[in-house]
Order: C-alpha cells, then sequence, then structure tokens
C-alpha cells in the first residue's frame, strides 16, 4: 500500500505528469484525433514551462508558508517539542554509518535551539522505509553534536499522519497536548492539520525563509526554466496534495 501510493503520487507530479500527456499525444496521433494529439502536446509543453520556473516554486513556497510570529515566551507555555524526521543518507562520515540529510540536519538544528532556550522534553518521531530509525539518528545526532538530550524516540512512523498518531500514544500518558511542532516551513500546513486532528494544540516551529518580502521584487531569472525550479516545484505540489487529501 505504501509502494502503491508513492507510485500515485508519482504520476500526478512532474515529470511523470508530463510524460503521460506526451504518451497521450503520441497514441491520439496514432488513432488520427490530430486536433486532440495537438493539445495534448501544447498541455504538455505549458505544464513543463510553468513547472520549471523559480516564480512557481516561489508562489507555492508562499502559500504554503505559516508565518505564527511566536516568540520564545511563547514557546516556553508548550510542554514538549516534537520534532519530524526528515530523512537519512548513508554516511562515509567516521562518525557513523547512516547520517541526517541536509532537511534534517536543518529541523535538527532548530529543535536544538528550542529545547536549549525553553528547557522542555523532546520527542523525535520518524522511521526509514529502509527500515533505519530516523528518530535514533537524530536523537544520537543532536547529543553529540549539540548536546541536547531526546527524552522520546518514535521509531515507526513512516509518513507524517503516522508521526502524528504515533506521538499522541506517547505522550497522551505524560498528559501532554500543547506542543512545538518542528518541520519545514513547506511541510508544516499538513503537519500542523495533522497533529491538530490528533488533538494536539500546535505551536508551529517551521523552518526556513517565511514567505517572501514584497520589495524583493521580480526579475527575468524567475521566469527562466531551471532543473532546480522543477524539483522544487515537484516537493511542493507534493506536499498540497497531501494537504487536500486530509483536510
Amino acid at each position: 500500500m505504501f509502494e502503491l501510493k508513492k507510485l500515485i503520487t508519482a504520476m500526478l507530479l512532474p515529470p511523470f505528469n508530463i510524460l503521460i500527456l506526451w504518451i497521450a499525444a503520441l497514441i491520439l496521433a496514432k488513432l488520427n484525433f490530430k486536433k486532440l494529439s495537438r493539445i495534448s502536446t501544447a498541455l504538455g509543453i505549458a505544464l513543463l514551462y510553468i513547472l520549471s520556473i523559480p516564480f512557481t516554486a516561489q508562489t507555492l513556497k508562499d502559500s504554503l508558508t505559516i508565518e505564527a510570529h511566536l516568540n520564545l515566551d511563547d514557546y516556553k507555555q508548550a510542554q514538549a517539542i516534537v520534532l519530524l524526521g526528515g530523512g537519512l543518507r548513508d554516511s562515509q562520515e567516521l562518525y557513523a554509518p547512516l547520517a541526517s540529510n541536509a532537511v534534517q540536519l536543518e529541523r535538527l538544528r532548530y529543535a536544538a535551539y528550542l529545547q536549549k532556550e525553553t528547557k522542555l522534553p523532546l520527542l523525535i518521531t520518524g522511521a526509514s522505509p529502509t527500515g533505519a530509525i530516523e528518530a535514533k539518528v537524530a536523537a544520537e545526532e543532536l547529543q553529540n553534536f549539540f548536546n541536547v538530550p531526546t527524552k522520546w524516540i518514535e521509531p515507526k512512523a513512516l509518513t507524517t499522519k503516522e508521526n502524528a498518531l504515533f506521538t499522541k500514544q506517547i505522550l497522551e500518558k505524560e498528559g501532554i497536548h500543547k506542543i512545538i511542532l518542528v518541520t519545514n516551513e513547506w511541510h508544516m500546513q499538513r503537519a500542523k492539520l495533522l497533529f491538530e486532528q490528533q488533538g494536539f494544540v500546535v505551536m508551529p516551529a517551521s523552518v526556513g525563509e517565511g514567505i517572501t518580502p514584497q520589495e524583493y521584487g521580480l526579475n527575468m531569472m524567475h521566469f527562466i526554466p531551471q532543473g532546480g525550479a522543477l524539483a522544487k516545484n515537484m516537493q511542493l505540489l507534493k506536499e498540497w496534495i497531501g494537504y487536500w487529501k486530509e483536510k
């Protein structure tokens, strides 16, 4: 089921959805539906352009960003910090065979800062489809590199929905319902929704640059197709699809 969901999601996102349009155009041309074939081809080209430009990525990122405007005094009113796993990579570094990836490392840094400033207990949740426990690796790195202790490790969750469900199973025994939730800004809207559905009062602690200031303006490069923008748009569209599915 997990792999099937991944496949369906991939088919809805670029570049898979564009390939589907162009394959459909070839089939329609073979069947002598020339007009429909041209329409399908044009739609694929238009979609490829729109999803390859930084302007689209910036717009999607801003639409997903929650600006909570909370300060440390606000966060000190919570009962615990919950850090969501963001992924692992193989490591050739001497300290471990597995390490947090770049996304996870940014989350770790912010969680470490918040824990040191608030002194709240920390829970890390997340596992990898490979069988590795993201939460365990994250806890070890927090202790080794930031000198930050982890009180609870949730080792089973493979999805954000499971992050919320399994976290509730741990924290409700402690009478904890008000949490600081640490994840990336593009992930926060969906994560916050899912944790609230489990009965948590969520104080978002988003990792990222926030909504793009209007004074930054636009320039020609916002509309030039770029490979990095295509990858970013795929990530952001995936989040919107996930959010709509859970809402």
